[in-house]
């Protein structure tokens, strides 16, 4: 199904449980769609729960960034009648989760290999860093010189998402209060475990999984991580 939110349109799909029941809301990461978490959706429709699983439109006004987003993302369950769902955010989908449970507007989260953390930068880092505003100061051309999640965008699109990379969410961190589980692969090159860290001290009410995996600790830890989202919708 699609529906226009703020003047976006955006791709999700539902399963609405009768009575009254916890909603769980799945926020993929940058560059994903509705088949991301596709297997984990699939699985959580049967513990006579609502889900949604909610697809991040692909294109957006160029002035958007990261709070943009979240607050897409809370209008679109606004549209639904939905307050305080579970929500389960994987990379770019953390960044959000995080910003609406900093908000009180979450029951809990769960934190896959989350984005939205100051990185620590080596010297290797600095260097690209400072050779990259040289060439936007020139004028030259950035293609093939980001990442691949950048070098796929459109021009336009590459603005939102370097105001989101460089929105950072330790801030928020205190704020929020409602139970996290954060989930992470201990081989993310991504997002280091360094982060995780950092989430489960500055999250009072966290606890932290560490699985063998990558960047995406859901797929590798497959089993591992439906268990604990499980355990962690019913408890």
């Amino acid at each position: 199904m699609t529906v226009t939110v703020d003047g976006v349109e955006c791709e999700y799909e539902i399963s609405r449980s009768e009575g009254d029941t916890e909603t769980v809301l799945f926020l993929h990461g940058w560059g994903g769609d509705l088949r991301s978490f596709a297997g984990a959706y699939s699985a959580v429709c049967g513990l006579g729960v609502s889900c949604i699983n909610f697809a991040f439109p692909k294109r957006v006004p160029a002035e958007w960034g990261v709070y943009e987003y979240a607050v897409c993302v809370q209008d679109f369950l606004n549209m639904l009648g939905i307050s305080e769902p579970i929500v389960v955010g994987h990379s770019f989908g953390g960044r959000i989760a995080i910003i609406l449970a900093s908000q009180g507007l979450c029951k809990k989260i769960m934190l896959v290999d989350s984005a939205g953390l100051k990185p620590k930068l080596n010297i290797r880092k600095k260097l690209r860093i400072a050779a990259y505003h040289r060439r936007v100061k020139r004028g030259k051309s950035l293609d093939g010189f980001g990442s691949m999640d950048y070098n796929n965008l459109e021009p336009e699109m590459r603005k939102v998402f370097v105001r989101i990379v460089n929105t950072h969410l330790d801030k928020l961190l205190p704020y929020v209060r409602c139970k996290t589980l954060i989930f992470w692969g201990k081989s993310d090159r991504d997002t280091p475990l360094y982060m995780a860290k950092r989430l489960h001290r500055n999250i009072v009410q966290s606890d932290l999984v560490v699985v063998d995996g990558g960047h995406y600790s859901y797929l590798d830890a497959d089993c591992m991580f439906l268990l604990k989202l499980k355990n962690l919708i019913t408890e």
